[in-house]
């Protein structure tokens, strides 16, 4: 395995922060980001000749920018870039504010795209590198009172695709990991945020989602550390898949989904081709 440069945002805690662990246990030289970094050094360790902890507001693109440019300061390059931050909020779509919702996006879907924008200068000037995009099983499958969430996965999952086809001409791999359901914190309550507002026709249905979250939280299916030795396994590939499901759950939802859509699509086929313009020849 090569030694790489990784810069990762979200690390002090879930699977963030067992990817920095597990990077710097294999002799990798890591950036890692946190809004709190002294958390993130009680966590891991202080600065060193193979660590580089940071604060990063991932909504300020100056800070971004700072944070690229002390990673390349310390190492030299940047090999990997894991956009691994993220931010829940929970709600049915009656109940959540606008700023709720533009707070998810900000971080999940601006965030991620902020950071792609300040590392790209050095992966075309290196001709290499590997980027990370963390979508999840929400971006597969939209569930009730997840639609901020999921939207904002859905949205990684487009930008993804087409940012992976742009860059590929410069030797830059883009991999969209869509994790299931990991055992990290976050299902607990400090991290699945519900809406302020919980109006009365919801408050059931809410009740249910969130007893759901709670029986889930501490028996989630995927191991956090197997998936950062997943992430070593990605950036050694020379074709890495564009998407990846992350867990046997996240398998299955994407297997589900995939057929559903299939029979719905051939289902309403004959509507589907209604509105096309008929050719002068059939039309004969």
């Amino acid at each position: 395995m090569s030694k790489k440069v990784w810069l990762i945002t979200g690390g002090s805690k879930g699977l963030g922060l067992d990817l920095t662990k597990a990077l710097l246990h294999n002799g990798h030289q890591v950036v890692t980001t946190s809004r709190d970094k002294e958390t993130l050094i009680q966590k891991v360790g202080s600065e060193s000749a193979s660590f580089l902890p940071v604060s990063l507001s991932l909504t300020d693109e100056k800070d971004i920018k700072r944070v690229v440019e002390s990673a390349v300061e310390k190492f030299g390059r940047i090999d990997v870039l894991v956009n691994n931050a993220g931010y829940m909020v929970a709600g049915a779509v009656e109940d959540l504010t606008d700023q709720e919702v533009r707070m998810c996006f900000d971080i999940n879907v601006f965030g991620t795209l902020n950071m792609m924008r300040a590392v790209m200068p050095v992966m075309r000037q290196q001709e290499t590198g590997y980027i990370l995009n963390t979508s999840s099983i929400s971006g597969l499958y939209a569930g009730a009172f997840e639609s901020t969430y999921a939207g904002t996965k859905f949205a990684i999952n487009g930008i993804t695709q087409a940012f992976a086809d742009e860059v590929k001409p410069f030797g830059i791999h883009v991999i969209n990991v869509a994790p299931g359901y990991l055992r990290t914190e976050f299902l607990s309550e400090d991290s699945y945020m519900m809406s302020q507002k919980i109006s009365d026709p919801y408050k059931k249905s809410v009740e249910e989602r969130l007893g759901f979250v709670a029986a889930m939280n501490g028996n989630q299916a995927g191991d956090p550390k197997k998936v950062a030795a997943l992430y070593m396994e990605i950036v050694e590939m020379d074709e890495p898949p564009l998407e990846l499901m992350v867990g046997s759950d996240a398998y299955e939802v994407a297997l589900n989904r995939s057929n559903e859509k299939i029979l719905m699509t051939e289902k309403y086929k004959k509507l589907s081709e209604s509105v096309d313009y008929i050719k002068k020849e059939e039309a004969k």
